[in-house]
């Protein structure tokens, strides 16, 4: 018993730093192999060079073909300035690397945080339960913002509980220039005021609670007035303004909510999460959302204000993952939020009734009995990550054929190029040169649809005829990169073209030049 005492006071008083540590070291597990798992990591590490080099800037001629070449909005600024100390202080992408360890675990810090601040008994627990969760994990560690975003959202949701309307302003400002989704924190705002207003409703009494009525519905409007006068700020201080106010329309409306995925191919992360892969994904935590929903309906006047807010944005946001896979990342934490709220009666009376059984020290081992119980399913879901990890995209992924680029072409030659998701990957290493299309192909079809038309056919080998004088011509290119082991169809057009001489190969990747 002195053993298990001694265990009880050690995590209670230094949860913050076990917490801290338990994440930073499985983070740095995940990202301790040279690769990325997505292509954008690079072009994350290059803009940070670029902004602490030239500053903000508001034209991109590395995308030579799409609306950005003249009219460019960095969404991310505000993650490529925190970004700077770490490319600067190590290699670029190692920089980037451990920045990634560092935000993911400071996010996972913040949700144990936020969980104590709700008074969420078992915080520790459900934190790191989240660590455990495939999906959620693998889309945390991509190499992007979207630890800090995740960071903003929490601290924004908890200015909104406790109704501080001066922070609320600056945080939302911040989060305008961190990322081009802040309609959300509007979102946020509305469906917070709604429920606390009709909450209030349900609430019995007399003349003082029609004095709270008004004042609650008062500070609903302060709340969502905060939040809109924060983006406001962030939209008109930034940067790029005016020009952002043409992107955001582009980026957080028509890419993001109408989305083009039926017309072009669009990144893997604005298609569908199908429900089934989603459920086998996630087992454990699909367990415990469906208990805490079930929990939930069969006594929902017992449920907190915030229980009902958590369960509104959970379901908001599993509809918005079934559309788009991305949402995952902010479906998962919020539904853990939810079922950490709703459970709470729940697990009490289970440990009520656990205490009858065996020794009050013993209950408190409970939840590590579970989490040793389900540890063959978190190994197996992190070893799959590890995996995907593993199989990524390499720090020097076509750097030899870039290197050559830069030593034998001019300064602003244009490379007409295979895939949009190469152009990561091409501008790191090289931005000598520039190229078409890269981030969204969607940037190229809203500069020109018959334009992305004539790419696509001809990178996907359907079209062969005129190849010369459409990409010398219409493209202003002088040479073309082709990823052998993707575009085999193009590659064998150019190969039998005599206007194309092939100058460079290797077992990634050729270039021709046009002659």
């Amino acid at each position: 018993m002195r053993l298990i005492n001694r265990i009880s006071r050690f995590f209670s008083q230094r949860q913050y730093l076990l917490i801290f540590l338990i994440a930073a070291s499985l983070f740095i597990y995940l990202q301790s192999d040279p690769t990325f798992a997505d292509p954008d990591s690079f072009y994350h590490a290059k803009m940070a060079e670029v902004l602490a080099e030239q500053g903000a800037i508001t034209e991109f001629p590395w995308l030579s073909a799409t609306n950005l070449k003249y009219n460019f909005v960095d969404h991310h600024f505000l993650y490529h300035l925190i970004l700077i100390p770490f490319v600067k202080l190590f290699s670029p992408l190692l920089g980037l690397k451990i920045a990634t360890v560092i935000f993911a675990s400071l996010l996972i810090l913040v949700f144990f945080w936020f969980l104590r601040q709700l008074k969420v008994k078992g915080a520790f627990w459900y934190t790191l339960f989240l660590l455990t969760v495939n999906p959620f994990i693998f889309r945390l560690n991509l190499a992007k913002a979207q630890p800090l975003v995740l960071i903003f959202l929490f601290l924004v949701i908890y200015l909104l509980f406790t109704r501080r309307y001066l922070p609320l302003i600056l945080i939302s400002c911040f989060y305008v220039w961190l990322y081009a989704g802040w309609p959300l924190l509007l979102i946020l705002a509305v469906i917070y005021g709604l429920i606390s207003s009709l909450w209030i409703y349900w609430q019995k009494g007399g003349f003082l609670l029609r004095l709270k009525k008004k004042k609650i519905h008062g500070q609903n409007l302060l709340l969502i007035f905060s939040i809109l006068l924060g983006i406001a700020a962030g939209i008109f201080f930034s940067p790029y303004f005016p020009l952002n106010l043409g992107f955001y329309w582009q980026q957080s409306f028509k890419i993001a909510v109408l989305n083009y995925q039926y017309s072009i191919g669009v990144g893997g992360e604005w298609y569908p999460y199908q429900f089934s892969k989603l459920l086998l994904a996630a087992v454990p935590f699909w367990f415990l959302f469906s208990l805490a929903v079930f929990i939930f309906t069969t006594n929902p006047k017992k449920q907190t204000m915030n229980s009902w807010f958590f369960l509104v944005l959970s379901f908001m946001f599993f509809v918005l993952t079934l559309k788009s896979r991305r949402y995952v990342e902010y479906f998962i934490p919020l539904a853990v939020c939810f079922s950490a709220l709703s459970l709470a009666d729940f697990f009490a009376l289970i440990k009520k009734n656990l205490y009858k059984l065996i020794p009050a020290r013993l209950v408190l081992l409970v939840p590590l009995l579970i989490f040793l119980a389900l540890s063959p399913i978190f190994y197996r879901d992190l070893t799959s990550i590890k995996h995907s990890y593993q199989k990524g995209f390499a720090f020097n992924e076509f750097a030899e054929p870039m290197q050559w680029l830069k030593e034998n072409s001019k300064a602003g030659d244009i490379v007409f190029h295979s895939d949009w998701d190469e152009f990561p990957i091409l501008f790191y290493h090289n931005s000598f040169n520039y190229y078409l299309v890269g981030l969204d192909p969607t940037f190229m079809y809203f500069y020109n649809p018959s334009l992305y038309r004539r790419w696509f056919d001809i990178t996907t080998g359907q079209s062969s005829e005129n190849l010369f004088e459409t990409i010398k011509r219409v493209f202003g290119a002088n040479y073309v990169f082709v990823n052998i082991q993707d575009n085999a169809a193009f590659d064998h057009n150019l190969a039998n073209n005599f206007h194309f001489q092939k100058v460079f190969e290797n077992k990634e990747a050729k270039i021709y030049k046009l002659d």
